[in-house]
């Protein structure tokens, strides 16, 4: 047997290989797309950047285009696959998904694009993440009572 062992593939790439075996003609299962979302917001992504985010331009997104158009931010689960693009965006970047929710508006991101497992967030569910994140961020901090 030639597979990687689960242990040594990040938490999010293995939610959407599983996500992706388990696709039917319908689309997506519902506990998979949950799984997906809770290992994106918990999971360290990758972005590949045409700047230097250190510099004064900071970090410019590798993006794509979705079938209307729509400018769509590229992540990644490794810093490899990041890395892959390095003629484009050459600089890595690391950060999270919560994060990323928190700062990108009106936008969907695509995990993992071009592979086996690539997986689109729609601008929506990020929307509704955020408001997620933001509910949760608002409730620690808030005093608790006796």
């Amino acid at each position: 047997m030639t597979e990687t062992p689960t242990e040594t593939v990040p938490e999010l790439q293995q939610a959407l290989k599983d996500a992706t075996e388990n696709r039917t003609d319908e689309g997506f299962l519902q506990d998979d797309v949950t799984n997906v979302l809770n290992a994106f917001l918990n999971s360290s992504v990758y972005v590949a950047s045409s700047e230097d985010p250190e510099g004064d331009k900071g970090t410019n997104l590798l993006m794509v285009q979705d079938d209307d158009g729509n400018a769509l931010p590229v992540l990644f689960t490794t810093p490899e696959a990041a890395g892959e693009h390095k003629e484009q965006a050459p600089h890595v970047v690391e950060t999270n998904g919560i994060i990323l929710v928190q700062s990108l508006k009106d936008v969907g991101v695509v995990l993992d694009p071009m592979s086996d497992h690539q997986f689109l967030i729609p601008a929506e569910q990020m929307g509704s993440m955020r408001s997620f994140v933001e509910e949760r961020l608002a409730e620690s901090e808030t005093p608790q009572q006796d």
